[in-house]
Formats: C-alpha cells, sequence, structure tokens
C-alpha cells in the first residue's frame, strides 16, 4: 500500500475508535443521571428548539454533574472562543452554540428540537483541533425519551444502507449541499460494524 493509502486506513480507524468510545460515554452518562434522575423517560425534556442547550436547565440536571469538563467553547459568544462546525464538503455552518470539552480531547455540543421529547446531541471527537465537519470528526447522536440515546438519525431501520448514504435530510455523500449532509454518518459507521468502508465519504 501507499503510505497516503496507510495514513488514510490508520485515520479511519482512530476516528471509528475514537467515536466508540465517546458514544459508549455519552450511555455511561445517561446510566448515572438515571440513577439520580429516575428513567430518562419521565425527564423534563425542553419545550422550545436551543442551539445553545448545554446552557439550559436540563443539561444542567441531566447532564453537567455527571460529565468531567476541561474546557468550554462558544459558537457567537463574546466570553468564548469561535466554534463553527460544517457539513461534510466543509460549508453550511451549523449553529450548536456551547460545546464542553472532555478530558479525553472530545467535546460534546448540544441542542434542543421540536416537538419536546428529543435532543440532538453533537460529538466532536477531536475538539477544536478541525476540520470540524460532520462525518469526519463530528458526528450526531440524538438523545431521544424512548430510545435513550442513539446514533442519528433514531428512526431509521437498520435495512438498507442506501437509506442513509442518500437520507433526504442528513445523508452520508457528499456534494449534495443540504445543511446537515455528513449526519447519518455514524449511523453508516454503526451500521457497517464500527467499520469505515471503502465507498465511505471521506
Amino acid at each position: 500500500m501507499t503510505l497516503p493509502s496507510l495514513v488514510g486506513k490508520y485515520q479511519k480507524k482512530v476516528t471509528v475508535t475514537k467515536l466508540k468510545k465517546s458514544f459508549a460515554s455519552l450511555q455511561e452518562i445517561i446510566r448515572l443521571s438515571e440513577k439520580d434522575n429516575g428513567e430518562m423517560s419521565e425527564w423534563v425534556f425542553p419545550e422550545n428548539a436551543d442551539y445553545a442547550a448545554n446552557e439550559s436547565e436540563f443539561f444542567n440536571k441531566y447532564f453537567l454533574p455527571y460529565m468531567k469538563v476541561v474546557g468550554k467553547s462558544g459558537f457567537y459568544s463574546p466570553s468564548r472562543e469561535s466554534y463553527p462546525i460544517y457539513n461534510i464538503d466543509g460549508n453550511n455552518a451549523i449553529e450548536v452554540l456551547y460545546w464542553h470539552i472532555l478530558p479525553d480531547g472530545s467535546a460534546i455540543g448540544m441542542f434542543s428540537n421540536v416537538p419536546s421529547g428529543y435532543i440532538w446531541v453533537f460529538i466532536d471527537i477531536n475538539s477544536k483541533k478541525g476540520p470540524n465537519r460532520l462525518g469526519k470528526d463530528i458526528f450526531m447522536t440524538e438523545i431521544y425519551r424512548l430510545k435513550k440515546v442513539v446514533l442519528y438519525p433514531s428512526d431509521f431501520i437498520p435495512s438498507k444502507r442506501d437509506e442513509l448514504v442518500n437520507h433526504y435530510n442528513y445523508p452520508c455523500k457528499k456534494g449534495t449541499n443540504i445543511k446537515y449532509a455528513g449526519g447519518s454518518c455514524g449511523k453508516l459507521i454503526q451500521y457497517d460494524g464500527w467499520e469505515i468502508k471503502d465507498y465511505y465519504p471521506w
């Protein structure tokens, strides 16, 4: 194999390892929180869309006490460093306003959506190092009242890989100019047995 091929293979392996670890950490945070706060199905979810959900009462009650935080960043915040993220093509900046940086170098950004009952959680496996793109180092998960935490999209039935690659709003492919292109890439990696296949839009 050529050197670029070896480097690419190594980077893919590191990406998968970090994604699995971060996803497992998120599941553990929820498990610990449920010990104190009861089943997630009974939690009080935000009722309005909030791009700064990391600063919300929901986050402060159910998540922050169970996380080790070593730093914070913000998107449009004069008191914090800028932290823009992008779709898989590197455009269409996504407004996840606040991030909590964890000891392993990863970061979690969160925003609530409507209807009440689910929240998007963005995992950045290498924090501010970049490229800050969906499907490369940032992956979407969903805190979902009934399914707890799942890689996005939560409504996907694992039967057809093509449904993730060509998802109408979160496709795991390049060149679509869709704002959240790359949003289903974490689910695709999981679907493929926690592996980045050759067809993956790396």
